[in-house]
């Protein structure tokens, strides 16, 4: 690993916080019953955190030549990562169903949320698609690992807008969205600062591929041609 991310487990941990905060008044404050949630809920929650856990551990397997131990890891997600997308996806689903009973079946805001998970749940499965393409290649295989966690935190980073500051739905997301734009912009500094972006723009890859969706959801969910179509896949 290089020596500028060795301790990139910490940026790991931070996030892990991040997404406790923001899901704590959502989820984990109803431990241990969790009266009124259903088991996707709990299978969703499980793999994400899994998910964090993988990030967390596997710099330290490198950090401590544990290069075998960090395989097997990492063959492990190939099982966990499709459940974690169709997990996202279902998530998705059902507050959409929740959109419904209480705006209705053709309400705008109902369809418009259909766009979300181009904006999280297809950058999130890209990122890890080209880390294990490079797998190979370490410094590109660990730039596209820790987008991953950029676009987890999201989820977090939304509810503690929505939850902790009080800003409505669409606010919420924006802010999350330009926080995560922020992150990577960061990174994209980091790596010039240690010279490292001239031979490796991966941050800037993952910039553009999460932001292109993210922008888009500021011109296309509210369009007549995007309602007229989601409403005919959810009907």
């Amino acid at each position: 690993m290089e020596k500028a991310y060795k301790n990139i487990a910490f940026f790991f941990l931070a996030v892990t916080i991040i997404v406790f905060v923001g899901f704590y008044n959502t989820y984990f404050v109803f431990f241990p019953h969790f009266e009124g949630f259903v088991i996707l809920h709990h299978v969703h929650g499980l793999v994400m955190i899994l998910w964090i856990i993988i990030l967390i551990i596997q710099p330290i397997l490198i950090n401590n030549r544990k290069c075998k131990w960090h395989s097997l890891v990492g063959k492990l997600s190939y099982f966990l990562m499709p459940i974690i997308v169709i997990s996202m996806m279902l998530a998705y689903q059902r507050s959409f169903v929740n959109s419904v009973s209480e705006y209705g079946p053709v309400h705008s805001q109902s369809l418009s949320m259909l766009f979300l998970p181009l904006t999280d749940v297809l950058p999130f499965a890209i990122f890890y698609i080209l880390a294990i393409i490079n797998k190979r290649k370490v410094p590109i295989h660990m730039r596209f690992m820790i987008s991953t966690a950029v676009v987890l935190v999201g989820a977090g980073l939304g509810r503690i807008f929505a939850i902790w500051l009080s800003f409505d739905f669409i606010n919420s997301v924006f802010a999350s969205v330009a926080v995560m734009a922020i992150v990577f912009v960061g990174l994209i500094v980091y790596d010039i600062s240690i010279k490292k972006f001239s031979d490796n723009r991966s941050f800037l890859t993952a910039l553009v591929i999460f932001s292109i969706p993210n922008l888009l959801l500021l011109f296309i969910p509210y369009t007549h041609w995007w309602q007229t179509l989601v409403e005919a896949l959810a009907n």
